[in-house]
């Protein structure tokens, strides 16, 4: 019984771990797409070079999407958490959102 309660409370701090891995990275890619003149596929290998080099092993197989609608961009990192009991699979998503950088002249 306590092991078990162990094991869950060890899986629980490692998902959270995993989701805060994938935030990140998907805030990374947003950095990238929300710039003047940027493209979304650089933004989606931003944010899953990041979600790789950081998350390590505890974001299993991570994969980055990128969109646009209206004056907003929108990157989602899935992946999943790295788990201590078999067959156990814990799915991560999270999604950033930002307004997409453009020119403006001022007005008088």
């Amino acid at each position: 019984m306590v092991l078990t309660l162990t094991l869950l409370l060890v899986n629980t701090a490692l998902w959270f771990h995993a989701r805060d891995v994938a935030l990140a990275a998907a805030q990374e890619g947003v950095r990238v797409a929300r710039a003047y003149g940027s493209n979304l596929s650089a933004s989606t290998v931003v944010a899953e070079r990041f979600a790789q080099r950081v998350g390590g092993s505890f974001l299993v197989s991570p994969h980055a999407s990128a969109g646009r609608t209206g004056g907003t961009v929108s990157v989602t990192v899935q992946g999943e958490a790295l788990t201590l009991v078999p067959l156990l699979k814990l799915t991560v998503s999270q999604i950033a959102h930002a307004p997409i950088e453009r020119w403006s002249t001022p007005t008088r």
